[in-house]
């Protein structure tokens, strides 16, 4: 058996093992003067005690099973064990191994005798307790930080750089965030935004295109208007950093892009294209989506809820997407597609419908409303919400039409791009799809002219769809 000595240091910001390295010196000298001769050393550099995984704290607990280890010199033993369970592991080897621990700044422990152990719990309660008040110091500061109107991030961020501890604008960067959001001010898409950067060779900091969500998330950072927030909550609208965008650009986009959060009229949990929107020729009833056991296969079909009609799911929406997209690839498909309505001024009003609706609360808390009238008047302020949602939703349409026939595939943004909510949506604003039933006796292969399709609006309605 022999000498060993463990070396850790939880973070290495510079990337030199400078910390580590003077551990391994000091536990060196330590070994020379106990007269012992050191085998191996063992080191995880920038990897914590109290969370993660330690490669070389692994290797070691190996070589002690194996019985190749008799001492552990390690610089402190908080270095060695911060958690319960790894104290608990090194007890239960020492149990089987005589295993003694030296250290350079706490003295000697043996494992084997009640004296030692509970030394060794005693280093480790005290090292977890000033984990954990290190850790509330530093909640204390990031809020200090942050109610100061002080930004501090590790990651730098998409228009910004820290020089010298100052948060200075990228000028480059900060013009690619500046004309993202005038775009989107003046009505379009983050993917039309995205391609048109790629078409002109703009590229993010890592050398590759901007992706639309990539675009999205960067060009919606509050900080951006100098605003300072902290676990998603506003703290200061008074950052202590140059912002990006002025205040009233920024209230404007942040107007536009409520009004593109469109509030569906179905469940989100809808997983088919036609459930609830084909149906039936028989009795008109809808169609919904159940499973045909007759193949042992659980193949997945439209069902009336008259039980009338029943046919593939596959083969019918394969039908239907057919037809979708030969419509929008149409040449005069995007002159068709000019979305009407002024979102900006609708989402003004939502928003001041929605301020009326909170004051309900204040007025009946000092007796100017009673109960019964703030019902009624939070019923009818819903409605106008509700309508107003309505017409934004419609112009969202347009928007989502628009994306899709200016793509560079439309299949392919069809497939890859667009959520179940918004193919549902085409569908239904741009035709009528019916299910004719199967003729008693005939044959029960699918048949395309069973399902009759009926264009109901050009794509220029699909915008003007509630």
């Amino acid at each position: 058996m022999s000498t060993v000595i463990y070396a850790r240091q939880s973070l290495d910001r510079n990337g030199e093992g400078a910390a580590v390295g003077r551990q391994l010196t000091e536990c060196r000298a330590l070994a020379e003067r106990h007269g012992r001769t050191v085998s191996r050393e063992f080191v995880d550099n920038d990897v914590s005690a109290s969370k993660g995984t330690r490669p070389a704290f692994q290797e070691l607990l190996t070589a002690i099973r194996g019985g190749q280890v008799s001492t552990i010199i390690v610089w402190h033993t908080d270095r060695l064990y911060r958690r319960v369970r790894d104290l608990v592991e090194l007890v239960e080897l020492a149990e089987k191994h005589a295993l003694r621990i030296l250290t350079v700044k706490a003295g000697d422990l043996d494992l084997n005798n009640p004296a030692g152990r509970m030394m060794a719990q005693m280093l480790g309660a005290a090292a977890r307790y000033e984990v954990e008040q290190k850790g509330a110091r530093q909640v204390a500061a990031n809020v200090q930080r942050a109610n100061a109107g002080v930004w501090s991030f590790a990651t730098r961020p998409l228009g910004y750089e820290r020089v010298d501890g100052e948060v200075r604008i990228v000028e480059a960067e900060a013009e690619i965030l500046r004309e993202a959001v005038d775009r989107i001010i003046a009505g379009e898409s983050w993917y039309s935004i995205a391609k048109d950067y790629k078409t002109r060779g703009i590229v993010a900091a890592n050398g590759k295109p901007y992706s639309y969500q990539n675009l999205t998330h960067r060009a919606s950072n509050p900080a951006l208007a100098g605003i300072r927030t902290y676990l998603g909550d506003v703290v200061t609208e008074a950052g202590s950093w140059p912002a990006i965008i002025d205040r009233p650009t920024w209230d404007r986009f942040q107007t536009v892009v409520a009004s593109r959060r469109v509030r569906q009229d179905w469940s989100k949990k809808i997983k088919y294209l036609g459930s609830g929107i084909y149906r039936c020729g028989k009795c008109g009833g809808l169609m919904d989506v159940t499973r045909d056991f007759k193949s042992g296969k659980r193949t997945p079909v439209y069902q009336c809820r008259g039980l009338d009609t029943r046919r593939n799911m596959a083969n019918v929406d394969a039908l239907v997407e057919g037809v979708v997209l030969a419509l929008l690839r149409r040449p005069d498909a995007v002159s068709l597609l000019t979305p009407t309505g002024d979102a900006a001024a609708l989402a003004e009003e939502a928003q001041e419908v929605r301020a009326l609706i909170g004051g309900l609360a204040e007025l009946y808390a000092d007796g100017t409303l009673s109960a019964a009238s703030v019902r009624e008047q939070k019923i009818k302020l819903q409605a106008r919400v509700d309508a107003l949602q309505a017409q934004l939703g419609a112009i969202e349409g347009g928007t989502i039409l628009s994306d899709l026939v200016t793509a560079e595939s439309v299949e392919a943004f069809w497939r890859g791009t667009l959520s179940i909510q918004h193919k549902r949506r085409i569908v239904s604003a741009l035709m009528t799809v019916t299910i004719m039933p199967t003729k008693r006796g005939g044959n029960n292969a699918f048949r395309p002219e069973d399902v009759v399709i009926e264009l109901t609006h050009s794509p220029q309605d699909v915008a003007a769809a509630p």
